[in-house]
């Protein structure tokens, strides 16, 4: 599969359209639920770096490059992500792991730029933005996680620029200079020595010589993207181009923000937690770390496969902080002796301790093929990238492991369009048996802080307070949107070093920036209906697959043609007989993101058809959820059928969002 041609859309590339959008991206620009995400993302980096610089590591790295509030911001920022990324705690994106460059960059230089708290969230937000979709471009491909080094190229780009107020042009020669000379990691080095930390500081300097030269007038490759010998021809086995463009303020990667809790990678994170469940049950029984036979964690094909490739280095005491990251049975063993699994467990003396080795070696991983069918059909880490792939997705994953090909949700869904009910089901089922025959079992869907999974401002305090970080802080983060350039200066000096003293009292401003643009405001409130659906997701085991197969119908046929109406039971039966129960889950949660962000995006004349038949939709979606906890069987829409506004079937709004005839099958409705 090859990328598509430069002139695609007019003769504009890739990088140029992503350039013109994102070089103009205002806060205002983004929904509430984003912004919230952004305090989040930020406050839970800031923790990272916090722990990082608390560990031996963290300390050699400020040896070496000094500190996160020196005067230099390059090498400030070289230190900061290298503290982030040492022991595995940031956060993951669907593409990426995004903050050591875009939550990195802003913060060293809002104290140079004097940013006030807007602009840092807008330059954050930039470069979210940017990056994911660069990295989302390139999923299919050798890498992915923190080994996709050149996430921190676009990252670095778009967030040194937006803070600049930089035109779009500085961006296109910027990520085009960048983008030349991407990083490739090598295995070795980055699963088990302390190169990972390059693995963000390399482009990181790439990224900020990039700025230079651009705000200089040096030139770079616009197509460089999308050139048959390009960026995407090498570093992706199916290049995803319009994963770069698509859905322009409507699809925010950056609201599929995944927090940890606890230091380590991704994919083994829900065994921890189910280790730490079977803790506080193991110690009421009374039974020692002897009694244990053996601990058996299932997981999905990605969990399997870096336990495999973690195994294959022969893990213990001396192994570096990176090995350790991605040791299963150590991180298991730990969290089951411990409950639970901090960054101490992570260096001497915790990490000398024989017991937790002993332990250690009785974990073993076994594959559970509905984990892996969950894993592939939720939005990260690949399930997005698998459906913008289409066809070629099949021979994509059976070239990596012939077992996930037969587990691939059905080719028919198509991409989403709203992330807001986006989700990364990496779960795992952790069993302890004991050598009296009794057994402890705890599972869980997604780890502790996936997306989807709950609130993610509490935990991302929690984290930044359990790092030790001043408790002024959090609050300050809360009304960041209210701070003046001196309290972005106060609130990262103290995030970084806790003592307020150390802000300096007088930073260069730089360059002027445009007048902030006025918030668009929403013509339909679409709070309750998304409220409801949240709820029936919630609870969407109960409910009757074909009550899912009817809310996934007329949510995707509502969003395409302004027709709130009854669906009919062929159609219904239809998309029972051709999607298992997983599948009509996920295409509720789909067609329901999708018709929301339809709602929001709803011109001002059509506001009151719309509000009125978003409250009634919102109605029968309330009576499905309850449906679901009474375990009734019958349909909350089958006496639906009547306009809002008319009290017959019909068209709502002639100007509907879409302009696309009424759809009134399934095949309209299943990519919603």
């Amino acid at each position: 599969m090859t990328a598509a041609p430069a002139d695609a859309n007019g003769g504009r590339t890739l990088i140029r359209r992503l350039a013109d959008w994102a070089s103009d991206l205002e806060l205002d620009d983004a929904p509430d639920r984003v912004v919230a995400h952004l305090r989040s993302q930020l406050l839970s980096q800031l923790a990272a770096a916090r722990t990082g610089y608390a560990h031996p590591l963290g300390r050699r790295i400020a040896r070496a490059y000094g500190g996160p509030l020196q005067p230099d911001p390059a090498r400030a920022a070289v230190s900061l992500a290298m503290a982030a990324i040492c022991l595995d705690h940031d956060d993951t994106a669907y593409a990426g792991h995004l903050s050591h460059s875009c939550v990195t960059v802003p913060v060293v230089y809002a104290r140079q730029l004097r940013l006030d708290g807007r602009q840092l969230l807008t330059a954050i937000l930039a470069a979210d933005e940017s990056a994911a979709r660069i990295t989302a471009a390139a999923t299919l491909g050798p890498f992915r996680g923190q080994a996709a080094a050149h996430t921190h190229l676009a990252g670095t780009v778009a967030g040194r620029l937006r803070a600049l107020d930089a035109p779009a042009r500085a961006w296109v020669n910027g990520l085009g200079l960048a983008f030349s000379v991407p990083p490739w990691t090598l295995t070795p080095g980055f699963l088990s020595t302390d190169a990972k930390g390059f693995a963000a500081a390399t482009p990181i300097q790439t990224g900020l010589t990039a700025c230079d030269g651009a705000l200089a007038g040096l030139r770079g490759p616009a197509d460089v993207l999308e050139h048959p010998e390009g960026f995407l021809r090498r570093y992706a086995d199916v290049p995803l181009p319009d994963e770069a463009v698509a859905g322009f303020g409507t699809l925010w990667h950056t609201e599929t923000l995944s927090y940890k809790v606890h230091p380590g990678s991704a994919y083994i994170g829900a065994a921890v937690d189910c280790a730490t469940d079977c803790a506080a049950e193991l110690r009421a029984t009374g039974a020692t770390p002897d009694d244990i036979a053996e601990v058996v964690v299932a997981g999905s094909l990605l969990t399997g496969g870096l336990d495999r490739a973690s195994r294959a280095r022969h893990i213990g005491p001396n192994a570096s902080v990176a090995a350790l990251n991605f040791s299963l049975p150590y991180n298991v063993a730990t969290a089951l002796l411990t409950g639970g699994l901090g960054p101490a467990d992570l260096m001497p003396p915790a990490v000398e301790r024989p017991e937790r080795w002993e332990l250690a070696a009785k974990v073993r991983t076994v594959h559970d093929p509905r984990l892996s069918r969950a894993a592939l059909l939720a939005t990260a880490p690949l399930g997005q990238a698998l459906r913008r792939a289409g066809e070629h997705a099949d021979a994509w994953v059976r070239a990596a492991d012939e077992r996930a090909a037969d587990l691939l949700p059905p080719a028919w869904l198509a991409p989403e369009t709203d992330f807001r009910f986006a989700t990364k089901r990496l779960g795992a089922r952790v069993t302890v048996r004991l050598h009296d025959g009794r057994e402890l079992t705890a599972h869980r869907v997604q780890a502790v802080g996936a997306v989807g999974g709950g609130e993610h401002a509490a935990l991302a305090r929690e984290k930044f307070l359990r790092s030790g970080g001043h408790p002024e802080v959090p609050h300050m983060v809360a009304e960041l949107t209210d701070l003046d350039a001196h309290g972005v200066v106060r609130l990262i000096s103290l995030a970084l070093s806790g003592a307020a003293d150390e802000a300096r009292a007088e930073i260069l401003r730089g360059e002027r920036r445009r007048p902030r643009r006025s918030r668009r405001t929403l013509s339909v409130d679409t709070r309750a209906l998304e409220g409801a659906y949240g709820r029936l997701l919630g609870s969407a085991d109960s409910v009757p697959d074909h009550l899912l197969a009817e809310l996934a119908l007329q949510a995707g046929v509502l969003a395409a043609s302004g027709i709130l109406s009854e669906v009919s039971r062929a159609a219904v039966d239809a998309l029972v007989a051709s999607a298992p129960r997983d599948v009509l889950v996920d295409l509720v949660r789909r067609n329901a993101a999708h018709l929301l962000g339809v709602l929001d995006r709803m011109p001002a004349g059509d506001a009151g058809l719309w509000s009125r038949v978003a409250d009634e939709l919102r109605d029968h979606v309330e009576r499905a959820e309850k449906s679901a906890r009474t375990g009734a069987e019958r349909s909350p829409v089958a006496d639906t059928g009547r306009n809002a506004e008319t009290g017959s079937t019909g068209r709502l709004a002639e100007t509907g969002s879409t302009g696309r005839p009424a759809e009134t099958g399934t095949e309209g409705a299943h990519g919603g």
